[in-house]
């Protein structure tokens, strides 16, 4: 017993921080990202990849850029966020929008509770448009 109370102290907590909130401070999980969207193809055949964990924050990785970068998205836009990727209800949606006929269009793959769409941009599901939408925006320098 004695050694189990000794060992609770380096369980974590007792910080005064909250990691529920987008920018706490204090570790940080390596849980699983919240959302992933991969964006390729369009005119270049560029690949990009936004990330956004738990804690509000998203890491951009683009084949144009030599490095990754990461921010810290704001209280309102992070709970915007958790609206949309709700509201999208992705468990319902097909797992394939595909537009045979797209040329030089990008297509997106959003991860969300384990499940990928994968998405043309003209066949796009409309419940999926407003998260791949705030997503992207991260990826503007």
């Amino acid at each position: 017993m004695i050694l189990a109370l000794a060992v609770l102290p380096a369980c974590g907590g007792g910080d005064g921080t909250s990691d529920d909130e987008p920018g706490a401070t204090g570790e940080r999980s390596t849980e699983a990202p919240l959302v992933v969207l991969l964006r390729y193809g369009g005119p270049a055949g560029s690949n990009d990849r936004v990330s956004v964990d738990a804690f509000g924050v998203a890491t951009i990785v683009s084949d144009r850029s030599d490095s990754g970068s990461t921010r810290t998205l704001s209280r309102a836009d992070f709970a915007s966020l958790r609206r949309v990727l709700e509201r999208s209800e992705i468990a319902s949606l097909k797992r394939n929008y595909l537009d045979r006929r797209a040329t030089d269009a990008y297509q997106y793959d959003v991860t969300y509770k384990g499940v990928t769409v994968t998405a043309d941009e003209g066949v796009m599901p409309p419940s999926l448009r407003p998260v791949v939408d705030q997503l992207t925006k991260l990826m503007a320098p």
